[in-house]
Formats: structure tokens, sequence, C-alpha cells
């Protein structure tokens, strides 16, 4: 009898452990705030029904697995399929973001892009920098050519297998797409302005622009999950999650030279200077196509004359500065435990592709210039 007890408070306890652990595995990482400042998008019928049908069903094949897809022209939604309102974790497509946040603090005289590691205070507590490694600069870091090959947080398997030596390359020689740049931006950014980068974005570029599905809490911190991060760096990644509709509205402020319904949210003089081409792909053997150049943290088509901000699992922005158009392509990748493992067991998850929204892109400007 009294093993039949011990045996019912076991199963009991393992069924209290399974109850708490998928409430648990539901919490969102981060949730929808009511924008006092939200202004929505107008609508634009320059595009016929018939026309966004087309491009509802070529974005509705699974063989590219696109979730969600807005269009803007002029800064008006011409075509969206999907929740745009979804809040998705921005993944690479987030250093584009902190490219502008570094670029407002710059202006403000927060900060100068010839600052270095060293005079900063930057350091690895288990890895420590050198001194030739101290001597790049916040300016070397927006270009990935840091000359630090340090492993960091969240980084990328090609520079996992691909990493140089340490001091192989001077600070600015080479470009190596490397996540300890990334992050401690980041870190600059808050050491330099006093606020977090949830904080610096909310107050400089969500309110100023009328966001409608961002918040200062909609940036995080280390793992992108809840579950416990095994530090690599010092400096912890950073998740940014916004809305298509939202970065759809970054596009527009990057295709009209950092003006936002006639607030100049950021100088033009910044936009070119972070928009140039520093580093031609094909000089390092890289293969992105259709991109082939690197600014600050922005990749580049320059046959094209085009903008991207690229991450992984298919968050993509593009921008066309000559024609005013904005796609935006998003992909859920989950915003709790559980559905990011749903996210990471689908084995078609990383089936969508730049030359998808990219198709979807030209078709619509050449209806437009018809």
């Amino acid at each position: 009898m009294k093993s039949k007890k011990i045996l019912k408070k076991i199963l009991l306890a393992l069924l209290f452990l399974i109850v708490a652990f998928v409430i648990y595995s539901l919490i969102p990482r981060v949730g929808h705030s009511q924008n006092s400042y939200a202004k929505a998008l107008k609508k634009s019928n320059v595009l016929s029904k018939s026309f966004q049908e087309e491009l509802r069903k070529f974005a509705q094949d699974t063989a590219t697995k696109t979730e969600v897809v807005i269009a803007l022209k002029n800064n008006e939604i011409i075509f969206e399929k999907g929740d745009t309102k979804k809040l998705i974790n921005l993944h690479s497509a987030r250093k584009s973001i902190m490219s502008l946040l570094i670029g407002i603090a710059k202006e403000k005289g927060m900060l100068q892009l010839d600052e270095s590691l060293g005079s900063l205070g930057i350091d690895e507590s288990k890895t420590p920098l050198t001194e030739q490694e101290k001597t790049a600069t916040i300016r070397d870091l927006l270009m990935a050519r840091s000359g630090v090959y340090l492993q960091a947080e969240a980084e990328v398997d090609y520079a996992r297998d691909n990493r140089p030596k340490r001091e192989q390359y001077r600070p600015g020689e080479f470009f190596f797409y490397n996540n300890f740049d990334f992050n401690v931006l980041g870190a600059i950014l808050e050491q330099k302005t006093g606020k977090s980068i949830g904080e610096f974005m909310e107050e400089h570029l969500a309110k100023p622009m009328g966001m409608q599905d961002f918040s200062a809490s909609n940036v995080v911190y280390d793992s992108p999950w809840p579950i416990p991060n095994k530090s690599l760096s010092d400096y912890p990644v950073y998740w940014i999650y916004m809305s298509a509709r939202d970065l759809a509205k970054i596009g527009t402020l990057v295709a009209q030279n950092g003006n936002y319904e006639n607030k100049q949210i950021i100088s033009a003089e910044w936009m070119d200077e972070s928009l140039k081409p520093y580093t031609k792909l094909a000089d390092f053997n890289l293969d992105k196509a259709p991109l082939d150049a690197y600014g600050y943290l922005w990749w580049l088509d320059t046959d094209e004359n085009l903008i991207w901000a690229d991450g992984y699992g298919g968050q993509y922005l593009l921008i066309d500065p000559a024609t005013k158009l904005v796609f935006v392509q998003r992909n859920f990748t989950g915003n709790s435990l559980m559905s990011s493992g749903l996210f990471l067991l689908d084995k078609h998850r990383d089936a969508s592709h730049k030359n998808d929204l990219k198709h979807l892109y030209e078709r619509t400007k050449k209806y437009l210039e018809k």
C-alpha cells in the first residue's frame, strides 16, 4: 500500500513537471505593446487585384516557404500577404538596424567612428585582446574589418569554418563576417548613449517614425529563446524582434536618404557614407548573389543599385531608392521555446531565398513601369 502511494506521488510530480514545462515553453519572449505614437501605413491601389493575386500565388509556393510579404511604394502599402504585424526575430538583419543607430549616435555627438577598442575599454576576460586588436575602430567594426578573430555569440557556420588566425590581418585590411564586430557595436552603443539598444531605438527610430508594433522590450539578449545560454564572449548577442510593416518603414527611411514623412531622422550624409561599397565580395572569393558588396552593415547589389538587409530563416529587406520601392519578406522562427523548437524541426526551414523576393520586386517594377 505504501509503495502505491509513493508511486502515485512520483507520477503526480512528473505530471506537474510536464505541465510546468509545457506552460514555460509557451511563454513568448516578446509581446506587442499599444504604442501611443503608432501611425498606420496608407494603402495604395496602384496594383490591380488580379496582379496582386499573381504575386500572392507565387509567394504561397511551398518551395519558397514565404509566410509574410509586404511591399511599399512611396511609403504606401501596394501589396501584402500574411500577418504583417507579427513580431519576428530579425536575426542577422538586426545588423543593418544597428548601422542606423550608430549613425544617429554619431550625429548626436555621442561617439566618433575613429574611436578604438582600446580607448573604449573593450576587452575579453577569457581571451584578452592583443594590442593590435585593440587598435580596431568603430568604423572597422561597421565594415566587418576589425581584425579580431574570436568566437562570438550566434556566429554563422562561415565564421566558424573560415576564421583567420589571431593577428593574421591588421584592423581594416580584411573583410570577415564575424559576430564579434556586430555584438561589440551593440555594447559600444549602450556605453556611449547610456541607454539599452531597445530604449535608444524606440526613442530615435520607433517614435519619430510611428512604428506600430515596436517597443524597447523587443530587443533581447543572449539566446533568442528563454533558455540558458553558455557565454562565449563578454559581449552578448542582441536580437531585435520587429513586424514586417515596421521593417518596411525602415526601408522607406533608407530609400529616402534618412527622411521619413518630411522628418530627417538621420542625415543624408550618413546614409551616403554607410551605403558605400567598402567591400567587393568578389575580392574575397565570396559568392552571395545577387549581393556583391558590403557597406556599414548593409549588403549591396551594385549592379542593380539595390540595398539589402539579410537574416537567417528568410528575413529580407530589399530597397530600391530609385523607384522608392521597398519589399520585405519574413518567416516566423519562433517567439517561445515551443514555437522555436517547431521551427527548428521543420526540414524546409531554410527554403526561403533572396531570389524569391527579388522576383516579386522585379515583376512589380515592370508592372509599374507599364
